[in-house]
């Protein structure tokens, strides 16, 4: 795939977020209302609770309305359709790997497995608003300034599953590196090693 600039901006803008980096915030909104990217830029905000928590979105969706973006409207989406579209777009992450993490998932509690197919990869990352690559290479940048070590390994495979180019990923985990702790970057470097060498 050839990833697009403004792409390369929500990397940033997911990255800043991770981090609490309010000016790193405001200059890729900026950047982003520029290259008239409001949609994409509202759905990588609106993913990243998952991820960072509802403080972390709600301050954020905050700092972006203060740059003048007006509110979208609501998905007219239920229940329904984020059970199957979550089943399918989990399974495209995972990939051999989804029989497992549901597995496990549910051994940890079964609601957690229901919670994390439904409302994870079905209500929000299953979203057609931004493409999942996109959706992946944001969500490796937010684990790399985390230092997540389970689950970035987790979605640093994700991403080569569903088409990013390795050299793609290799970007992302330098963007991220701006905002991240060098220990959490050399834990990725390390975790990106091992996840290619079994690609």
């Amino acid at each position: 795939m050839s990833v697009p600039e403004w792409a390369w901006l929500l990397v940033d803008l997911a990255a800043a977020q991770a981090a609490g980096d309010a000016d790193g915030m405001d200059a890729a909104f900026e950047r982003l209302q520029a290259a008239g990217r409001q949609s994409e830029t509202e759905e990588a905000v609106l993913q990243s609770y998952l991820f960072l928590g509802f403080p972390a979105a709600i301050e954020t969706f905050r700092r972006w309305r203060r740059h003048g973006v007006q509110t979208p409207e609501a998905a007219a989406e239920g229940p329904e359709l984020w059970r199957q579209r979550g089943e399918d777009v989990c399974a495209a992450v995972y990939d051999r790997s989804y029989e497992n993490l549901r597995h496990n998932m549910a051994r940890l509690h079964p609601d957690l497995d229901r919670c994390m197919v439904e409302e994870g990869y079905g209500k929000v990352l299953g979203r057609p608003a931004l493409s999942l690559d996109i959706r992946e290479m944001l969500i490796v940048a937010m684990l790399v300034v985390q230092g997540a070590r389970r689950q970035l390994r987790s979605h640093l495979r994700g991403a080569i599953n569903v088409g990013v180019e390795p050299s793609d990923v290799e970007t992302v985990i330098d963007r991220a590196a701006a905002f991240a702790p060098a220990a959490n970057v050399a834990l990725a470097e390390k975790l990106w090693s091992v996840v290619l060498a079994k690609a």
